[in-house]
């Protein structure tokens, strides 16, 4: 059925009218790595023995547009998905940001789709990381517990935030570089597993060679995760999520961004708390050539839920890139990313997973690694 709408759908736009379609732009990225992976060092659980696979980094196609409706306004609009040449299982049409709404002098509001805090460090800490692995990304610390679960058997989110439904979005204009932007997401789901709703004051500071970012989330009756769900339903749980990321790059070509960010999930039984931060530092050897390295700590998970153990649950981040421009759109790159977990932290990188294998799904305490030679293409 699926398949038979998506196809629908692509006839659809191909029998768009001219006009129709000058007002749409056709955008993404295609983004393949050849890389070898594994976790070893397992504590309990398995170890996973080297797999070499192509990998694809937020490969996407996405279709946008706006209309001039006088007095300054314009309607605004845009359709995303995932793709993946290399076979993709978790596609899906219009499932990244896609939205409808308006924009002029006093901001843009639109309704749909759009991501809550996950993506929000980008500016600040990932931005000369985007387009090379993800497995890079502070995400692989960023936005998750490292897979603790409380005494009674309640989980805390693998990704705090997400891809967010049912949202209501605000933007403001620019002043002198700082933006902000409100976001809801509404409750769909109700009955006695919990009515989950989301908020999100998000500061946005772009000037000059300086970048900052604040964001601030809150999650109702959630634990926090928020991927394709307005907040999976748990009754009397809330959860509250800040990170400050911030970035300056320097005439000579050096970049230095640094982030922290603090997780706190409230469950009946209690809290679980925990703190991360990183530093990125990178150099423009010249106009298509930049190495950076970034740098993680996750300290370890507190609890005050009566029976925890949060002891050995921090874990250490370390990746080191390099990236080469073939043209304004081509890039290729070289990546190594690895993950020091303490005997029960379960941290893994956002891009793949916990690198299961056959089914078979790392350990606590196992290091994940990665090494990846890929191309990233923008049109």
């Amino acid at each position: 059925m699926r398949s038979y709408i998506q196809a629908a759908t692509l006839a659809a736009l191909a029998t768009m009218s001219l006009p129709a379609l000058a007002d749409a732009t056709i955008y993404g990225k295609i983004n393949l790595a050849v890389e070898s992976t594994a976790a070893n060092g397992a504590t309990t659980g398995a170890n996973l023995p080297t797999t070499t696979r192509v990998t694809s980094n937020l490969s996407h196609l996405g279709f946008k547009g706006e209309e001039d409706l006088g007095n300054g306004t314009k309607a605004v609009w845009q359709v995303e998905q995932d793709i993946n040449p290399d076979g993709c299982t978790n596609c899906g049409f219009a499932n990244r940001n896609s939205f409808v709404g308006l924009k002029g002098d006093w901001g843009r509001a639109i309704v749909g789709r759009y991501d809550m805090y996950w993506t929000s460090h980008i500016a600040g800490m990932d931005s000369r990381l985007i387009n090379a692995g993800l497995a890079a990304s502070i995400l692989s610390l960023f936005g998750t517990y490292g897979g603790y679960v409380t005494p009674t058997g309640k989980s805390t989110t693998a990704l705090m935030g997400g891809r967010a439904v049912n949202v209501l979005r605000y933007d403001s204009p620019n002043w002198n570089g700082l933006t902000s932007s409100l976001t809801y997401s509404t409750a769909e789901q109700t009955g006695t597993v919990g009515k989950p709703t989301s908020w999100q004051v998000e500061l946005d500071y772009k000037e000059g060679p300086m970048v900052a970012n604040f964001a601030y989330l809150h999650a109702k009756d959630s634990n926090g995760s928020l991927t394709n769900t307005g907040g999976v339903p748990s009754l009397g749980t809330d959860t509250d999520a800040m990170k400050l990321v911030a970035a300056y790059r320097f005439s000579q070509g050096t970049q230095v961004s640094v982030g922290a960010e603090y997780l706190n999930t409230q469950f009946r039984e209690g809290d679980v708390k925990r703190t991360a931060y990183g530093i990125h530092l990178g150099q423009s050897l010249s106009s298509a050539i930049y190495i950076g390295s970034t740098l993680g700590k996750a300290a370890r998970v507190k609890s005050n839920i009566a029976g925890s153990n949060t002891t050995d649950t921090d874990a250490k981040f370390f990746t080191l890139v390099g990236t080469y421009s073939l043209s304004k759109r081509t890039m290729a790159y070289v990546e190594y990313a690895r993950i020091y977990n303490a005997a029960n932290a379960g941290y893994y990188f956002v891009s793949t997973g916990s690198l299961n294998t056959g089914g078979t799904v790392a350990g606590k305490g196992a290091d994940p690694r990665t090494l990846m030679v890929g191309m990233n293409h923008t049109f």
